[in-house]
């Protein structure tokens, strides 16, 4: 049955009679007369009587009225739902960084955001820092969040932070009661931290070689999560984090962060990555400053 009939007979149907709805539709009543007797005779069902003044439906019609009207409002929904997705496709934003960001700061982050401004959508991509910077440049993502030591080109930093490398322990550990520490302070201590190949693990190695130590950690991985585990878990086990990563963590299981006193521990950096050049939309914008004002707060 194609639509154009079914329009034409839905009109006529809903004013009762040509004319009226040849005003409607904007053609000519010849126009309508030809595509109603078209739709009655390829159907073989007549679906008005014709009276001198007007169109009555017939009990048929009536049927088909029914079924005119469910497929309008079903299009019209659809179509409502295309715009919709559209709407969100147009307002998704793709992020990307390594796990320290994606296990609990950036998805609070994001939460927080979309509570204020449900229609943004969010893809998160978990990825080593370099991988983070490259998709940006390759427009893979909109907003790298990253750990970094040098500036990279084809990058627009959109603000830097804070994120020296700290001590993460129970505040019940024998350490928990200074101030301050040195990476000597460790040595006598089970260890959690990053993987070979990270920055935090090269800074590390290099604080201790600088120091005339070597330190190897009980337990090595490339997740926050599992480190976090181990600390919770384990009375003297300390790991090696930044203060942004565990924000909002550590005071309810009664963890402290410890700032280690070498200063190649604190050569690293937190960095928001957009494309260079790249014009943002307003929505990208928002979650930006959004997300600047809650890395200042936690980086202290």
């Amino acid at each position: 049955m194609q639509e154009l009939n079914l329009r034409f007979f839905h009109s006529v149907a809903k004013t009762g009679s040509l004319s009226a709805a040849a005003e409607e539709l904007h053609v000519a009543v010849s126009a309508v007369s030809r595509q109603v007797t078209n739709l009655e005779q390829r159907l073989d069902i007549k679906l008005f009587n014709r009276q001198p003044r007007g169109m009555q439906l017939t009990e048929a019609g009536r049927l088909l009225q029914a079924y005119a009207l469910r497929n309008q409002l079903e299009v019209s929904s659809v179509i409502e739902q295309m715009h919709d997705v559209m709407t969100r496709q147009q307002r998704k934003i793709t992020v990307a960084c390594p796990d320290g960001m994606a296990w609990h700061f950036l998805p609070s982050v994001i939460s927080e955001f979309i509570t204020q401004c449900p229609d943004t959508c969010f893809d998160l991509h978990m990825v080593d820092s370099v991988r983070a910077s490259e998709l940006v440049k390759e427009g893979e993502a909109d907003i790298a969040l990253t750990f970094s030591l040098s500036p990279d080109i084809g990058i627009h930093v959109v603000s830097s932070h804070n994120a020296a490398i700290r001590a993460l322990m129970s505040k019940h550990h024998p350490l928990a009661s200074k101030a301050e520490l040195h990476v000597a302070d460790l040595s006598q201590y089970p260890l959690s931290m990053s993987l070979n190949g990270s920055t935090m693990r090269y800074l590390f190695d290099v604080a201790c070689s600088l120091s005339g130590i070597s330190i190897q950690p009980s337990f090595s991985c490339d997740s926050l999560g599992a480190t976090y585990t181990m600390v919770c878990e384990h009375p003297n086990m300390v790991g090696l984090c930044s203060a942004v990563a565990v924000s909002g963590k550590t005071q309810a299981q009664g963890l402290v962060l410890k700032p280690l006193l070498e200063p190649q521990l604190a050569l690293r950096s937190l960095q928001v990555q957009v494309m260079a050049e790249r014009q943002m939309p307003a929505h990208m914008k928002a979650f930006l400053s959004f997300l600047n004002h809650r890395l200042i707060t936690a980086s202290q």
